[in-house]
């Protein structure tokens, strides 16, 4: 090989090792090839101006503000203008949710040529809900072009977007990282006050100090085996990309549970637990788990049996991941403590035995998961799968019933999958179908 040969040989390689250091560490700037991107970022208080209820966005501009809203705060059009190669194929993406009144909708339109309609959406049954609309289009003549997003006449009510995307024709669905996460390399390190590192999948994103970034890729791939049971189980794929992000004890944002549709803060404590333990024992793990089957859950709007609902569908999937004996090393004590908790609720005639021993969300969430695991034993392994395909044949239910109604919802939901009245079961069982859940807390007035 000749010395130029060889010198081209290293630059290649040291460009493909760099590309590989990108992909995995993260880096301030992506390179995206023909794909740009404008995700909402709860971090970023900027707000793109309103001139003639028009909001107008520049992609060549550097980091503009994303254009959240339509149809508020006066805004009846959004337009985009981005610079692309004439006659490009591509597809556009929105995940967005409805307003609180009416229907819902907006239409695209790009370089004056109509994209499509989006779906229509009712938000008053299924308020806060969760879409993604995809619309395929070919770019017009030259390298300046306009994405205009509006509603049709009749559709007056509030739209907000969590991501747009214009991307090449073939690109995976789209799923914007979550919009509460710390988003970037460069400001993670920046909360961190250290050198940081970034972990990269379809799914989801490990912010980690650099020094612990083989760690996190090891819990990285883990995760990833979890989230395709959670899949199985939930019969869904979220929306958005869980962000999980590791701080030094302490810090304002490890504080070690979930917020929004799937920002997980947590310690680095909570990696070296994993790194010790890995799947030997499931409290090294258990926590990333429990707040990842959280996120899958907020798009069922489960309200009303938040922690037994999320303790009852991760032992399905922790022992989709683990021996049995590992399982059960981790979860017969619980069940025990379970049962002996809710034989003190009844022997107390379905009132707090000990206010003080039980505060009301311990004693609430064990008393329904000793129900949720009787009912499992008797009707089996796919009884959680099986509930949320009820769930969404039904429609969502539980995003549209009053608070006193959500137990009796639960207890139809059960009735489809058994074959028989558990309302009635519900209530032998000690439940009460008229509380405002969590409705242990009454069970301790004097």
């Amino acid at each position: 090989m000749s010395s130029v040969q060889e010198m081209a040989h290293r630059i290649l390689r040291a460009g493909f090792i760099f590309a590989i250091l990108i992909s995995v560490f993260g880096n301030s700037i992506e390179v995206l090839g023909g794909n740009r991107e404008l995700r909402r970022d709860d971090l970023d208080k900027r707000r793109p101006a309103i001139k003639d209820e028009k909001v107008e966005i520049d992609l060549q501009t550097e980091s503009p503000a994303f254009p959240r809203y339509l149809n508020e705060l006066g805004i009846k059009k959004i337009l985009i203008r981005f610079q692309e190669k004439e006659f490009a194929p591509k597809k556009i993406s929105f995940v967005w949710t409805g307003g609180s009144q009416g229907t819902d909708r907006f239409s695209v339109r790009v370089d004056g040529i109509k994209g499509g309609v989006s779906r229509m959406v009712h938000s008053q049954q299924r308020p806060h809900g969760w879409y993604r609309d995809e619309f395929w289009v070919r770019l017009g003549a030259g390298r300046e072009h306009v994405l205009e997003i509006t509603s049709p006449p009749d559709y007056t009510s509030d739209i907000e977007f969590a991501g747009i995307r214009i991307a090449d024709e073939k690109e995976d669905p789209y799923r914007p990282l979550c919009y509460e996460s710390i988003g970037t390399h460069q400001r993670y390190e920046k909360h961190l006050g250290a050198k940081g590192a970034v972990i990269k999948t379809d799914s989801l994103w490990i912010f980690t100090p650099y020094e612990y970034r083989q760690d996190a890729e090891r819990l990285s791939m883990f995760l990833q085996q979890a989230y395709r049971q959670m899949k199985h189980v939930y019969g869904i794929d979220p929306l958005f990309t869980f962000s999980i992000e590791l701080y030094p004890q302490g810090h304002k944002r490890g504080w070690g549970g979930i917020s929004g549709m799937g920002t997980l803060g947590y310690t680095v404590e909570s990696l070296q637990r994993f790194t010790r333990y890995g799947k030997r024992d499931v409290r090294g793990f258990a926590g990333f788990t429990e707040e990842m089957s959280h996120g899958f859950k907020s798009y069922y709007r489960c309200d009303g049996t938040y922690e037994a609902l999320g303790l009852a569908v991760q032992e399905d999937i922790i022992r989709r991941l683990v021996s049995p004996k590992v399982a059960d090393q981790y979860w017969l004590p619980e069940r025990a403590q379970w049962e002996k908790t809710y034989r003190a609720y009844m022997d107390a005639g379905k009132k707090n035995p000990d206010p003080k021993k039980y505060p009301w969300n311990v004693l609430y969430t064990r008393i329904l998961n000793h129900l949720f695991r009787t009912l499992q034993a008797e009707y089996g392994e796919d009884m959680w799968r099986d509930f949320f395909r009820v769930v969404r044949q039904m429609d969502f239910p539980l995003h549209r019933a009053a608070g006193t109604e959500r137990m009796k919802v639960y207890a139809d939901i059960f009735s489809v999958l058994f074959g028989r009245d558990m309302r009635k079961e519900f209530v032998n069982f000690g439940i009460d179908l008229d509380g405002d859940p969590p409705w242990g807390w009454q069970t301790y007035k004097k």
